[in-house]
């Protein structure tokens, strides 16, 4: 049974600019299609937990989601949704027609996660909570969606615009399928959601995100001929000292246990043998700002400071860019918050939240598919369903009492978005 709060209580939450522009009203959840749509959510709770574990158990890697992408598939099919389609990066999408002139909402939810093939996936149940590595980020939402489609089904809600379910692919090395899906699909979508958060947090901006891989190399040696050679290893060590030395500005307020910006070195190797100079060893890093001006100087401060090691040790050395977005079509900060996506995600996300936790305030940050859609001045926010912890973890895990509000606060979403 929904829990219903008085209205003055929803206001307190909101800012004004909130109650100005959000498009949530509480008359909507006194229709007796919607009243239907979130009782269904309580009655399935238990299954919806069994299919969230059973999904979290197929092994979905960035790069190999092939086994999740046909269980979503064949689930759309069941849904009956409308121009379903597999592309070449496995992204997965289907459409929820509406009756028409209203506009067209993109609900994602990426189905790969971190975690490298034969990383064991079973999940642990300990009351309320649910342990394994991607129980969360993102499984969680996307067993949300998928659930937020069926309840949309199950009471027949009609919206005047197209809903679209998109899981994507490929979103934790570097946002891929989500790129690849608005660029190529043919939709032009009004709004974009990307359910990658925690239940806490709306998301309004995009991150500035450069990730690279550099490479030093040389002819190598045997370990007695290196003493006073050039050395890939050595430059890979002088490297990534110098570039923890780079300045950087203070750490951007408001951001919880984010400190922005960042540079960090995730992963290095190299050599194929233990007694000789690798011929070529690398290491990457990810750079991560809040806004173009510092993440260009920053970029250009890392990649001259690899550059200049590699000289100063007598080393080969180039580089790949991993990642980059232009963000030169985004929309000013205030407008992307002003926009009704993000002010009625806000007000519905508060009005669903925990009953003693604090109110919900909009970050100007953003690190999900919703970027993409965000540098292309597609109207843009991010969302979650669950409360998770320790993403991209072993020891990731999820409290699976919060999915079922989580569902409903996607129900009321998807519709006050797109009945207008």
């Amino acid at each position: 049974m929904l829990l219903k709060r008085p209205a003055v209580v929803l206001l307190l939450t909101l800012s004004p600019l909130c109650a100005q522009t959000s498009w949530f009203q509480l008359s909507l959840l006194e229709k007796p299609e919607m009243r239907q749509a979130l009782q269904s959510v309580d009655g399935r709770a238990p299954s919806i937990v069994d299919e969230w574990i059973r999904l979290v158990e197929i092994p979905s890697p960035s790069g190999k989601e092939q086994a999740r992408a046909k269980y979503i598939r064949a689930e759309m099919e069941k849904l009956g949704l409308a121009d379903i389609r597999t592309d070449d990066m496995l992204n997965v999408s289907g459409v929820r027609k509406g009756t028409g002139g209203g506009p067209t909402v993109v609900f994602a939810a990426h189905m790969d996660t971190v975690f490298p093939e034969g990383t064991p996936l079973q999940v642990k149940r300990e009351g309320d909570i649910l342990r394994a590595p991607g129980v969360g980020d993102d499984t969680s939402n996307l067993m949300a969606v998928l659930e937020m489609f069926r309840a949309l089904n199950r009471s027949g809600i009609k919206t005047r615009g197209d809903l679209i379910f998109l899981a994507s692919v490929q979103e934790e090395l570097g946002l891929l399928g989500a790129k690849h899906w608005l660029e190529t699909s043919g939709y032009k979508p009004d709004m974009f959601v990307a359910t990658d958060v925690g239940a806490t947090e709306v998301w309004y901006g995009a991150l500035r995100i450069s990730q690279f891989k550099f490479f030093y190399t040389s002819p190598g040696a045997h370990t007695m001929e290196s003493r006073g050679g050039p050395s890939p290893a050595k430059a890979v060590a002088k490297a990534i000292e110098a570039l923890y030395e780079i300045p950087l500005p203070p750490v951007a307020e408001g951001l919880d246990s984010f400190k922005l910006p960042v540079i960090n070195v995730g992963m290095l190797g190299g050599g194929t043998v233990v007694n000789a100079v690798p011929r070529e060893a690398w290491f990457t890093v990810d750079l991560r700002s809040l806004d173009s001006a510092t993440q260009d100087r920053l970029e250009s401060a890392v990649v001259s400071t690899a550059q200049r090691v590699g000289e100063q040790e007598g080393v080969g050395f180039r580089m790949e860019k991993k990642m980059g977005v232009d963000y030169s079509k985004a929309q000013p900060p205030q407008e992307r918050l002003n926009h009704p996506v993000v002010q009625t995600a806000l007000a519905v996300r508060n009005y669903f939240r925990r009953k003693g936790t604090p109110p919900i305030v909009p970050r100007d940050v953003g690190s999900t598919d919703a970027n993409i859609a965000v540098s292309m001045g597609i109207p843009a926010v991010a969302i979650g369903a669950v409360d998770e912890h320790m993403p991209h973890r072993l020891e990731e895990y999820a409290e699976a009492g919060s999915m079922v509000p989580g569902i409903k606060s996607l129900i009321v979403l998807a519709v006050a978005l797109a009945a207008h």
